[in-house]
C-alpha cells in the first residue's frame, strides 16, 4: 500500500481545479461561441478549444507522440484545458481525442497508459475520477479492445462511479475502539472529514498529527462544526489497536472488522490516506482530496 506524497504544490493545483470546475461559463463575444446541430448547443471558447485540441496532431507520427516533451506534454495541457469546460464537453473532447488516436495502435496504447497515469494514479496531482470515467467509458465501448481487455476495465469503471461529489457516500459499519458497532450514516455532525488510513503509512501519521496540531481544525471541532472519522480498512486488528496512541481520543476511530470496504470495493483506497469531506446528509463534498484543500474548504463552510 503506497502513500501519496505530502506536496504543497498539489494544493494549489487542486484548488485551481476546484475553483474552475465549479464554474462559470464564459459569456463573452460572438466569436467565442458556436452552435451545432438542431439542439443549438452553445459552446464557449474554452469548449471549442478542448473539442478541437487534437485536430492538428498526427497520431501516425509515433516518434513525436512518444517524445515526452511533445506527446505527453500535449496531453497534460489538454487535461488542464478541460478544467475550463463542463463535464459533458470534457467527455466529448476525450472521446474525440481517442477517436483520433485509434488510427494508430501504438499511439492509442500510449495515451491509454498516460490517461491512467495522470488521472487515476494515487500520486498524480492531476488525478480526476470524473475525467478518467470518460476514458473508461470509451474503452469499454471501443472496438480497439478485446472483450477480455474490456472486462479488466469494468471493475475500475464501477469503482470511479462510486462516491461522486454531490452523491451520498457509501454506507458501511465499523467497530469503534470501545467495541461499539456504528454506521457511517449514524454519525451525527454538520460536516465529516472521513479518513481511510494504513497503519504502516508514514504519510498517514504525518496527516493525523498535523490535524491534531492545527488550531483551525481544533476550533471547528470544538464548535461542533466538524467530526473526524478515521477508518482502518485493511483488517489488521492488532495493528489498529496498537495505532490508537496516534489518534485523537475525541475523534471517531473505527476498524472495518469484516473488511467490507475492501471486499465490496465501496471506496477506492489505492493510496493512503484517502480523504473525503462529507456534509451532514453524508453527501460527498470532496472526494479523495489532499488535506490542504480540505482544510481550506472546511474553514469556509457555513
Amino acid at each position: 500500500m503506497k502513500c501519496s506524497p505530502f506536496k504543497l504544490w498539489l494544493f494549489f493545483g487542486a484548488t485551481t481545479w476546484l475553483l474552475i470546475s465549479c464554474n462559470q461559463r464564459n459569456k463573452s463575444t460572438k466569436q467565442d461561441m458556436a452552435t451545432t446541430d438542431t439542439t443549438a448547443t452553445v459552446y464557449t471558447a474554452a469548449d471549442l478549444e478542448a473539442l478541437h485540441y487534437w485536430d492538428q496532431v498526427d497520431m501516425q507520427d509515433t516518434a513525436k507522440i512518444k517524445d515526452p516533451s511533445m506527446g505527453e506534454q500535449k496531453l497534460a495541457d489538454f487535461l488542464n484545458a478541460l478544467n475550463g469546460t463542463s463535464d459533458s464537453t470534457a467527455d466529448h473532447a476525450i472521446a474525440n481525442m481517442l477517436d483520433r488516436a485509434k488510427v494508430n495502435k501504438t499511439s492509442f496504447d500510449y495515451y491509454i497508459k498516460l490517461y491512467e497515469h495522470y488521472l487515476y494514479d494515487g500520486n498524480s496531482p492531476m488525478r480526476n475520477d470524473v475525467r478518467y470515467e470518460s476514458v473508461l467509458r470509451y474503452l469499454i465501448k471501443s472496438d480497439q479492445l478485446t472483450d477480455l481487455e474490456k472486462e479488466a476495465y469494468r471493475p475500475i469503471y464501477k469503482l470511479v462511479q462510486r462516491n461522486k461529489m454531490g452523491k451520498v457516500a457509501e454506507d458501511f459499519s465499523f467497530e469503534r475502539y470501545d467495541g461499539h458497532i456504528q454506521k457511517l450514516s449514524d454519525v451525527n455532525a454538520k460536516y465529516i472529514l472521513l479518513i481511510f488510513y494504513d497503519t504502516e503509512c508514514a504519510h498517514c501519521k504525518q496527516i493525523i498529527a498535523f490535524l491534531q496540531d492545527t488550531p483551525e481544525v481544533t476550533d471547528l471541532f470544538e464548535k461542533k462544526q466538524i467530526q473526524i472519522v478515521t477508518i482502518e480498512p485493511w483488517g489488521d486488528r492488532d495493528r489498529w489497536i496498537n495505532y490508537q496512541p496516534h489518534l485523537a481520543k475525541n475523534w471517531i476511530n473505527g476498524f472495518d472488522n469484516n473488511s467490507t470496504i475492501q471486499r465490496q470495493r465501496l471506496y477506492d483506497t489505492k493510496a493512503s490516506p484517502t480523504i473525503y469531506l462529507l456534509d451532514g446528509m453524508k453527501r460527498v463534498l470532496l472526494k479523495d482530496v489532499e488535506l490542504q484543500l480540505a482544510l481550506q474548504i472546511m474553514t469556509q463552510l457555513p
